[in-house]
Parts: C-alpha cells; sequence; structure tokens
C-alpha cells in the first residue's frame, strides 16, 4: 500500500478562513437538502450544484452522511491536508476509528463541464458513495485516516472505521459492481455471458415507476451469475418509466417490450413467460431489488432440489417514506403456509421452474381491480397444489414497501379476492 505525505503550507490560515474553505452537507442542512430533493439523487446533485455557486470561496464540499460536524479544530487542520493535493484528486475519505466516515469532494465535481453520468440509486443517501466510487475507478480519490494523531493519505481504501451495517452492506456492493460502465463493458456480445450455467429469465412488470426501476435494473446488471436475461414489461406506463428502461438497455440481456395499454400485472407476466428462454423464471419488482449473489444463490437451491417447482429464500424488508427515503426494517420468509382465512403470505423472492410454470399455465388473468392485485397468491396457490418448494436461508432478496403501493392499497380485499379466486374461475387464462 502506497502513502503520500501531505505538504503542510508555509503560510498561516485563521480557523475562520478555514472554515469557509468547505461548504458542509452535514447537521441540519444535510436533512433540509436530503427533503427539498425528495431523497433522489439526481435533483439532489442539482441541488448541491446550485448551493456551491452562492459559496464561491468554498472549494471542497464537506459531506457527513449521520449529520455528524466536524470540530473547528478539525477543519482546520483538515484544510492544511488538502490544499496543496494534486488538482486530479476529486475526492478524499477521512476515516478515524470509532467515526462514520467523511467525504471531501472537490467543487469541481459539481461544475456542469465535469462530465460525470449519475446511475440509479435507491436513495440520494447513497449519492456520497456513488461519487466516491466514481473517483476511486478514475484514480482520483484518496483516503486520509487519523490513526494515533497522525493523518496518513493511502491510495486503497482503509479497513472501515465502523462495523458495516446491514443496510450498507446491502447497497454498497451493487454500487462497487456497477460504476462505472466502461465502454468495452457496454460491447459485450450476448453469447459470451452464456456458460454452463442454465438461464435464468427475470420478469418484471411495470407501470409508472420511473423513479425506482433504475435501481432494479442496476442490481441485475451487478449479479455475479452472468447467464440471466431481463424482459421488461411496460404495462402503459404514463410518466418516463420507458425512457428510464431504455437507458440502461445497453446490454445485449435487456430486453423491452411497451404495452400502449395498462392491462394488470398478470398479463403482463404471461407475454413475459411466453417470451422467455430460461430454464427458471424469477420475479422481479420495480421497486424492489437483488443483492449481487441473489441468482447463484437461487440456482444453486433449484439445482439441489429437482423436485421443486419453486424456489424462495429470506427477504430484507425495507420501507420507503412519502419524501422518497428508505430504511431497513426488517427481514422475512416463508414458512410453508401460504394463506389463511384473512391475510396471504406468499413467498419472497419467487423463483419458478419454467416447464411447471407453465404446466399451470402462468398467472391467473381477471378482469377488473382482481386482475390487478394478488396474483402472486394465484400461482403460488396452483403451483403449491401440484408440486413442493425449496427454501434457503441466505438474504436473496430486497422488498421495499410503502403506503401507496397497489398491494399496501387493497390488502383489505383479500378476503372477497379468494372467496371468488376459489368459486369462479371463469375468467382463468388459458
Amino acid at each position: 500500500m502506497s502513502s503520500v505525505k501531505p505538504l503542510l503550507p508555509k503560510e498561516s490560515m485563521s480557523k475562520r478562513a478555514a472554515s469557509s474553505f468547505f461548504y458542509k452537507m452535514a447537521g441540519l442542512h444535510y436533512f433540509t437538502l436530503m427533503s427539498k430533493s425528495e431523497y433522489r439523487a439526481d435533483k439532489l446533485f442539482l441541488e448541491l450544484t446550485k448551493e456551491l455557486e452562492h459559496h464561491p470561496c468554498a472549494e471542497w464540499l464537506l459531506w457527513s452522511s449521520q449529520g455528524v460536524h466536524l470540530s473547528t479544530t478539525e477543519e482546520f487542520q483538515l484544510r492544511h491536508q488538502l490544499i496543496h493535493l494534486p488538482s486530479k484528486v476529486q475526492c478524499v475519505v477521512y476515516t478515524v476509528t470509532g467515526r462514520p466516515e467523511y467525504f471531501f469532494f472537490r467543487r469541481d465535481l459539481f461544475t456542469p463541464s465535469y462530465n460525470l453520468t449519475l446511475a440509479p440509486l435507491p436513495s440520494a443517501h447513497w449519492l456520497a458513495w456513488e461519487l466516491q466510487q466514481l473517483c476511486h475507478t478514475k484514480s482520483t480519490c484518496l483516503y486520509l485516516n487519523l490513526q494515533n494523531g497522525n493523518h496518513t493519505f493511502t491510495n486503497t481504501p482503509l479497513t472501515p472505521a465502523l462495523k458495516i451495517a446491514p443496510s450498507h452492506d446491502s447497497i454498497l456492493p451493487v454500487i462497487q459492481r456497477t460504476v462505472p460502465l466502461s465502454v468495452e463493458q457496454r460491447q459485450v456480445p450476448k453469447s459470451v455471458y452464456q456458460s454452463s450455467f442454465p438461464l435464468v429469465s427475470i420478469l418484471l412488470s411495470v407501470h409508472n415507476m420511473e423513479s425506482t426501476i433504475g435501481w432494479s435494473i442496476r442490481s441485475v446488471l451487478a449479479q455475479s451469475y452472468p447467464n440471466f436475461e431481463l424482459l421488461i414489461g411496460d404495462d402503459g406506463s404514463t410518466d418516463n418509466t420507458a425512457e428510464k428502461a431504455s437507458a440502461m438497455d445497453h446490454d445485449p440481456r435487456i430486453w423491452i417490450l411497451r404495452y400502449a395499454a395498462n392491462r394488470g400485472k398478470a398479463f403482463v407476466l404471461n407475454d413475459l413467460l411466453r417470451e422467455a428462454a430460461g430454464m427458471y423464471v424469477l420475479e422481479l419488482d420495480a421497486d424492489d431489488w437483488l443483492p449481487p449473489d441473489a441468482l447463484h444463490s437461487l440456482i444453486r437451491l433449484m439445482e439441489q432440489n429437482p423436485c421443486a417447482a419453486l424456489g424462495t429464500g429470506t427477504s430484507l424488508v425495507w420501507r420507503r417514506s412519502r419524501d422518497g427515503h428508505i430504511s431497513l426494517r426488517g427481514q422475512s420468509t416463508f414458512e410453508g403456509t401460504l394463506e389463511t382465512d384473512t391475510h396471504a403470505y406468499p413467498p419472497v423472492p419467487r423463483i419458478y421452474r419454467t416447464e411447471h410454470l407453465r404446466s399451470v399455465r402462468g398467472w391467473t388473468e381477471y378482469g377488473g381491480l382482481y386482475g390487478r392485485v394478488f396474483e402472486d397468491i394465484e400461482v403460488c396457490r396452483k403451483l403449491l397444489t401440484k408440486y413442493e418448494f425449496a427454501k434457503t436461508e441466505e438474504v436473496v432478496y430486497h422488498r421495499v414497501v410503502h403506503a401507496r403501493s397497489v398491494s399496501q392499497q387493497h390488502l383489505h380485499q383479500y378476503k372477497a379476492w379468494k372467496n371468488r379466486s376459489l368459486h369462479d374461475k371463469g375468467g382463468e387464462s388459458t
């Protein structure tokens, strides 16, 4: 590991001048800007760009994700650490044992002339890690560590100052595996991804999900298992969902089908199932995402249980607030009971053996509201009546719940739907 000793400036500098050297994204201001940008990374980036225009003396943006301020003395010392860094250094990650990391971004990073393309994120909270990773891959990031009272610059990341939280461990691997996409990666032919591993078809039915679909797709591109195809069905979206999806279809494994009318998830999934070439089919919702090893774990599970028509595992459950922030709430796993008289507990995630899914004619298609809700319960009921299921204890899915989702808004109608689905099969797909 190489190290660089910082050059200390000869001129003196008052603590007041050192403070004006930084624009601070910390404390109350951190949460205010997050809320103002609706926790959207692209909006927050623009907000920061505007803010820096009003602070011409600030040379660096100081970002503290947990709203923790540095002391005035620390700011004064760090000002002297940063002032003589080469101009190519755009980011410095400052770690102190037992405290959260601090990010320093050179203000040039936020100028329109800087060639920067932001990838989708689950929340603007992660923008600092995205920018740091971009700088790291371009060799414009340094790491500053304080140990025994001495500061040391290095070119490689140090051991994390704090134990990695589950939320970090769930999101950072996706960022690290997908930033940046080089020109070479964008031009890799589809044949390169084919291997001795069975093909899995990931089905994504989406309607008006422009703010979250990009992160879902990005999590698929981060998979360590290469032999997949992602089939996206745009169910008559009236927002920018199609544009957001198209911006990421540079990978030859991604296919997008667009439908003018909004028919309902079951109809779209059946259309995608007819196009699927994989031995296995995995459902993915446009506000959820996959950890990088999800496909490896789920395919291994199905290969080890050849009699299973359906596979599942542990999912981490996230809550999305009204302003767009996500927070980790816990985990869930399927215990084998699909339904009670008043509630349903479908397995999440769901990977199917394609031949068995087709043998039960896919998802049941009902007209009206019942064609848009509880399709997951119906397909699981049909499969588990005839076949076995398999489960892994590994975390293989991230599920996001929020009050405005279709499933959450219609939970109270489950009992009525169940009575109809059990006794009225006139609308079942053929």
